[in-house]
C-alpha cells in the first residue's frame, strides 16, 4: 500500500487579474549567509567539470528553451509533521520507516505548470531525496505531461554544505537555460541563469508564479541569451559583497576562499556518512537579511 500514489484533486485557485500584478523582481531581502558563499564559490573540480549529461539528448518534439524548477519553498512546502490546511498527505519509505508527508502547494502552481510546459522543457531539479520527490511529482503529474525530467539530490554538488545545482550536468545550450529557485546558492556556478524567487511556507494570498507567467512567456519570443535577460532584470551579483566591484569580469571562484573545501558530489557525501535528510528546507527564520 505504501506504493500506491492516492489519489488527488488540484484546489482551486483564487481568480487574479494578471494586468494588475506587479512584476516579478525576485525576493525583497537576500539572506547574508548565501551571498558570503557566493562571493567565496571555489570553482569546480575538474572531475565535476567532465562529469557526462544526466539526461537524455533532446528530442526534435521538446522545447527549445528549458526552464529549471527547485520543489520545496518554491514550488511546495512540505514536511514530516503535520501541517495546517495541508493540500495532500503521502507515505514515504526511507531507511525502512514509513513517513507521512504534508504538502502545501505554492497558489497557482497549476497554471503556473500549465502554461510554462507548453513553451519549455520543464524540469525539477531538487536537493531532496529521490524517494520523496518523485513520488511527489507522480501525484503532481501523473501523466507527466508538464514535467519532462527529474534530477535529485545525487545530481548537485556540495559546497559549504550547501547542495548546489550545476546546470552542466543537464547537457543543455545554457544561453537558453533558466532555473527558478527560493535560495540563490543552489544555482551559485550559473548565477546568471537563475530566477530568485521568495519562499513561500502557506501564505495563500501569494501571487509570485502567477507573477512569473508573462514575463516567462515573452522569453523565448525574445530570441536573446536568457542570461542577458536576467541578469539585467535581477542583478544579482551586484548583492555579492565586493563582488561587483573587484571581480565581475572574473566569475566565482577567484576571490580567496574563507576557508579550504573540498567540493565533492553530493551522493559521494551521503557515502561518507553524512547525516541524510528526506526533504531539504529552508528554515523559516528571517536571520541576517540584507534588503535586496
Amino acid at each position: 500500500m505504501n506504493n500506491v500514489i492516492p489519489p488527488f484533486v488540484w484546489p482551486e485557485d483564487d481568480e487574479v487579474n494578471e494586468e494588475q500584478l506587479e512584476d516579478h523582481e525576485g525576493p525583497e531581502r537576500m539572506d547574508y549567509d548565501a551571498l558570503v558563499m557566493l562571493a567565496n564559490l571555489p570553482p569546480l573540480t575538474e572531475e565535476l567539470l567532465s562529469r557526462s549529461p544526466a539526461l537524455p539528448v533532446k528530442t526534435r518534439s521538446s522545447a527549445e528553451y528549458t526552464l529549471v524548477l527547485d520543489l520545496d519553498e518554491t514550488l511546495v512546502h512540505c514536511s514530516l509533521t503535520p501541517l495546517d490546511n495541508a493540500t495532500m498527505i503521502f507515505p514515504v519509505m526511507f531507511q525502512d520507516i514509513t513517513y507521512q508527508v504534508y504538502v502545501r502547494l505554492r497558489p497557482h502552481l497549476r497554471t503556473f505548470l500549465r502554461r510554462m510546459s507548453k513553451i519549455f522543457e520543464i524540469i525539477i531539479f531538487t536537493a531532496s531525496k529521490k524517494v520523496y520527490a518523485n513520488k511527489l511529482c507522480d501525484i503532481i503529474d501523473p501523466q507527466k505531461t508538464m514535467i519532462r525530467h527529474r534530477l535529485f539530490r545525487e545530481h548537485c554538488v556540495c559546497v559549504y554544505g550547501n547542495y548546489v545545482k550545476d546546470l552542466t550536468i543537464l547537457g543543455r545550450d545554457l544561453s537558453k537555460t533558466m532555473i527558478l529557485d527560493n535560495a540563490i546558492q543552489s544555482f551559485a556556478y550559473q548565477l546568471d541563469n537563475g530566477i530568485p524567487i521568495e519562499s513561500w511556507f502557506e501564505d495563500k494570498s501569494d501571487t509570485e508564479l502567477l507573477k512569473l507567467c508573462s514575463f516567462l512567456e515573452a522569453v523565448p519570443s525574445a530570441g536573446r541569451d536568457v542570461r542577458e535577460i536576467l541578469r539585467r532584470r535581477y542583478r544579482l551579483r551586484d548583492h555579492i559583497p565586493f563582488y561587483s566591484i573587484i571581480h565581475q569580469q572574473e566569475g566565482p571562484g577567484r576571490m580567496p576562499m574563507i576557508m579550504p573545501i573540498h567540493i565533492a558530489p553530493a551522493q559521494e557525501v551521503e557515502e561518507n556518512h553524512v547525516e541524510e535528510q528526506l526533504i531539504t528546507q529552508v528554515a523559516q527564520k528571517p536571520l541576517q537579511l540584507v534588503q535586496g
